[in-house]
């Protein structure tokens, strides 16, 4: 720590010079856009450029914007696109992190960071897959830029959310943001069926078969429009505002009719999933949306969605693709039966999981060699071992949360609701993540999975430091009275 003077200097000048830093260099990249007509892109730029001011006060913000902007780039194929890539992923969450944990050392921040199991399972998974990556790999330099990109970032998204300790005004700042983030998804989804050619190429891989919006995983796009969805459910059921509750409900409604259009089977389980915890918490206003639902679908589905029911139904009962998911399981599985505890190496699946696929069940054999069940991709690839510390922060989490639920408020965003719907939405993404690859393919559901366990941390962190508190006196009065 340093003084006070020294902490006051050091606040001001970044305060004032790193925002202004942050406006040339995104204006820079905006000129850089115009001049080479990327006009789609122009846009969120021009948004990040007055947001970024607001990164020291409020560092939140840079966890908005990559929820609503980063969608945009994830694959994007300009080289203007990729600049935008690298400063909204690579550049702008672990710098956030940087300058709260900076604010934090400098005395500025009145945060107290105190350090629990989960964080000592974290350092302890971060070695472990370095380890295996320099052990077991045959180009290092280029897995740890991959790890930087699929782990590392991600796992900044949790330690920014816990380390600002959101209070219920700032978690509201979410409703904006996800409202945002459907309505854009929604667009993008609903144009790659019906006017493809306005969208740019990267957006059309799966056009015709799923939806994806700009996301190329239809796992991916259905995980994060049921994020949005909870969040928007929550402040319906608590918001006074006929508008904002109009509002709300109308993106909730077009964040599952999008889960609908995903025509994903992964995806409808998940959905099932939420849907059945939802009822359960908010059974007014889920019995209300269901059944404005429900009808608006019998009337479409005569008339303009025929088409789409019936290619839903098609979808249900196929079983090409469930076979060829069995075969490629098959093969992951031959590789974790032969490497069961370090894995094969991180990244490392696709060099040898060609040689493990034959024919199951006389069902077809699949040319695919992408595995189709996160975890498995990951036991593969790192072990049991791996895989253990992979989910052993969500476990932790989870015991903690069920110690502390009695004493969480009944309403509210810090809740016991909101809890409850995080952990729905953590079992969402393990059940798409079993029938689909949410880890490999794109990297926004793994941060999207990070920022739900820093929710639920940011959640149950403060009873947690209460009980530690409590434990702490009673030994200290204990030791006195001996």
């Amino acid at each position: 720590m340093i003084s006070g003077k020294q902490s006051t200097v050091a606040a001001l000048l970044l305060s004032r010079f790193l925002p202004l830093l942050l406006g040339i260099v995104l204006s820079f990249v905006a000129a850089y856009l115009i001049l080479n007509d990327n006009l789609v892109f122009l846009v969120p730029v021009l948004f990040l450029i007055p947001a970024s001011v607001l990164f020291l006060h409020y560092p939140f913000v840079s966890i908005l914007i990559w929820l609503v902007i980063y969608p945009f780039f994830i694959h994007t194929l300009d080289p203007s696109g990729r600049y935008m890539y690298w400063i909204l992923h690579r550049a702008m969450i672990p710098g956030t992190l940087v300058i709260v944990i900076a604010l934090y050392m400098l005395d500025v921040s009145k945060k107290k960071i105190r350090l629990h199991a989960v964080d000592f399972f974290i350092l302890i998974y971060f070695f472990y897959a370095v380890a295996n990556i320099f052990l077991l790999t045959a180009n290092p330099s280029t897995k740890l830029i991959h790890f930087y990109d699929r782990i590392i970032v991600p796992i900044c998204i949790f330690y920014i959310v816990r380390f600002i300790s959101l209070t219920e005004k700032d978690m509201k700042w979410l409703v904006p943001a996800v409202t945002i983030l459907i309505w854009m998804q929604t667009i993008i989804g609903l144009l790659s069926w019906f006017q493809p050619g306005m969208l740019p190429v990267q957006w059309l891989g799966r056009a015709g078969e799923r939806t994806t919006g700009t996301f190329g995983n239809p796992g991916v796009f259905t995980t994060t429009l049921l994020f949005c969805a909870v969040i928007l459910i929550q402040y319906y059921s608590t918001s006074k505002s006929p508008y904002g509750k109009l509002i709300s409900f109308v993106s909730i409604g077009a964040a599952f009719f999008m889960v609908f259009l995903s025509f994903s089977r992964g995806s409808w389980l998940g959905a099932a999933i939420v849907v059945a915890g939802l009822l359960y918490l908010y059974p007014k206003q889920m019995f209300r949306l269901l059944t404005v639902l429900f009808v608006i679908f019998v009337i479409l589905s005569v008339g303009f969605l025929s088409f789409y029911v019936e290619f839903a139904t098609e979808r249900l009962f196929t079983e090409s693709t469930a076979q060829g998911r069995i075969v490629g399981a098959a093969a992951t599985l031959g590789m974790i039966r032969d490497k069961p505890i370090f894995g094969w190496g991180y990244g490392n699946h696709e060099l040898y999981d060609e040689q493990y696929r034959t024919r199951v069940f006389d069902f077809a054999f699949s040319g695919e060699n992408s595995s189709h069940n996160t975890y498995l991709l990951i036991t593969a690839e790192l072990g049991i071992v791996g895989i253990l510390l992979y989910l052993l922060p969500a476990i932790w989490l989870f015991f903690k949360s069920r110690k502390v639920l009695p004493e969480l408020p009944r309403a509210g965003f810090l809740g016991r609701p909101i809890l409850f719907m995080l952990w729905f939405l953590i079992i969402d993404q393990i059940a798409v993540a079993a029938l689909t690859d949410l880890i490999e393919s794109n990297w926004y559901s793994t941060g999207v999975w990070w920022l739900i366990l820093g929710l639920i941390m940011n959640i149950i962190e403060p009873y947690l430091r209460k009980n530690q508190d409590m434990e702490e006196t009673t030994v200290q009065l204990s030791g006195r009275t001996i």
